[in-house]
């Protein structure tokens, strides 16, 4: 705890604050501990003052093999005692302190460490850390796999349940996992949300909750009382989903004005009626015929079918489009874009992502925040997700085409990550965790882990695109 705010301080005092021995101290050296480095050092000076865990960054892995690969890290600061002892963290679990702690060595500056013996096609994870006498300082997790082994096609399975506000089988990358900040989306963003969607809801949703939803990007939400909609929903939130009662294809963002209102852009595609501006015969779903797992419209061998959202800066019709595995599915309802308001562009507060299912917390059921409560509207049947991805720009119609790849999907490079991509999941084996259930980005290498919960599962075989 930091030393006292007035009265007498000795110097056993500033030794355990500082985690050093008060043998090291001398009148010469006191000033040091609170970075005053010559001149006069006054009493007062140290009230308050506290220790400093050192400052450490946990670099890409190098020299990736089948069996093999080099961590490294960097500590550019002490802190305010030196650093005894320094390593990784080092595993095939997500969480840290699941994984192996090795030593290496002590001081500042960068250091490596080669692990050898590790298996083919596996994705691995690292976390520097450092110690000095105010405690341990940690860097960023980030993910390798090793190269070779068989990785065969994955994707994440929610698990459908009658009860529309569950969310025991959510499917989310909390806050605290945040990839980049080029997910940190705003009303003014112009951005490309591609997913595969397999449905697994059924005609019935209507009667069980009504709404499925697909994707959603939110800050963390704080909903206290627990009935404050204003702040769990009007927050930074992105989110598209599926409407069954009126068969609407829904995009929306939630924000706050400036003076602290409530404000919101949205659009939808009805999606069983034919002609100008709708989408029953593009998406091939038929005239008058709902969404479900026995209507999935125009499927690729495996039964999924690829969806795109393109937002170019507003919800005008120009501006937001929609495809449906690489075909424009006509245009949105409102002309410009419904909207109340013009929401603050807020790349401030860090995000987290949901897949099918909300990116904020139920009201008049759950206190908490986003990461804890997010995840309900999960639909009532499993539904599979695979191959999902975000990039920072608007794609081209060819662009998109190249994902569908003819119903294969699978065109995103894992090797080099593409100009303009923000994250890319693919859900391969090779980035799956048992324990936790999650699975992790390809691209970026570091954070961004989905973590799966309940019944929800990993798919394979005909529940993946091309598996």
């Amino acid at each position: 705890m930091p030393l006292p705010e007035s009265g007498p301080i000795s110097m056993s005092q500033v030794a355990t604050e500082f985690g050093v021995s008060q043998a090291d101290i001398s009148l010469a050296n006191l000033g040091t501990y609170i970075d005053i480095e010559s001149g006069p050092v006054a009493l007062s000076d140290f009230y308050g003052a506290a220790g400093n865990t050192p400052t450490i960054s946990t670099n890409t892995p190098s020299s990736i093999t089948s069996t093999g690969m080099t961590l490294g890290a960097y500590i550019s600061s002490v802190g305010s005692s030196a650093v005894t002892n320094r390593g990784f963290y080092f595993g095939t679990n997500s969480n840290y302190a699941s994984n192996t702690k090795t030593q290496v060595g002590s001081g500042t500056g960068a250091y490596t460490l080669a692990r050898t013996g590790l298996t083919a096609g596996t994705t691995y994870y690292a976390t520097a850390y450092a110690i000095n006498g105010s405690g341990e300082a940690r860097g960023s997790t980030v993910s390798q796999g090793t190269t070779g082994g068989t990785a065969t096609s994955g994707s994440a399975m929610r698990y459908g349940t009658t009860d529309n506000l569950s969310i025991a089988n959510r499917i989310i990358s909390p806050s605290t996992e945040e990839p980049t900040t080029g997910i940190r989306l705003t009303h003014s963003s112009t951005f490309t949300m591609n997913i595969w969607l397999k449905v697994g809801w059924t005609s019935a949703l209507n009667s069980q909750g009504r709404h499925q939803f697909l994707w959603g990007v939110s800050a963390n939400a704080i909903n206290s009382t627990p009935n404050d909609y204003s702040t769990n929903v009007y927050n930074n939130n992105w989110r598209l989903y599926y409407d069954e009662h009126l068969n609407r294809l829904n995009i929306s963002f939630l924000g706050k004005q400036s003076n602290g209102s409530n404000s919101y852009r949205q659009n939808f595609w009805w999606l069983h009626k034919p002609g100008t501006g709708n989408a029953a015969i593009q998406t091939g779903l038929g005239s008058g015929s709902y969404w479900s797992n026995t209507n999935r419209g125009d499927v690729n061998d495996n039964d999924f079918s690829m969806l795109t959202i393109t937002y170019n800066g507003s919800m005008s019709t120009s501006n937001v489009k929609c495809y449906w595995n690489g075909n424009n599915i006509g245009t949105a309802y409102y002309g410009s874009g419904q909207n109340s308001g013009t929401p603050v562009a807020d790349t401030d507060q860090v995000r987290l992502q949901a897949l099918l299912g909300t990116a904020y917390g139920p009201n008049n059921v759950l206190t908490g925040t986003g990461d804890q409560t997010a995840g309900y509207f999960g639909g009532n049947g499993n539904t599979y997700i695979d191959q999902y991805s975000l990039w920072d720009s608007v794609l081209s119609s060819t662009a998109i085409s190249d994902l569908y790849n003819e119903g294969e999907g699978g065109s995103i490079s894992t090797t080099e990550q593409p100009s303009g991509l923000i994250v890319y999941y693919n859900m391969n084996s090779n980035y799956q965790t048992a324990s936790p259930k999650s699975f992790g980005p390809v691209w970026p290498t570091s954070n961004g882990e989905f973590y799966i919960s309940g019944s929800s599962d990993f798919g394979s075989g005909t529940n993946t695109v091309s598996g």
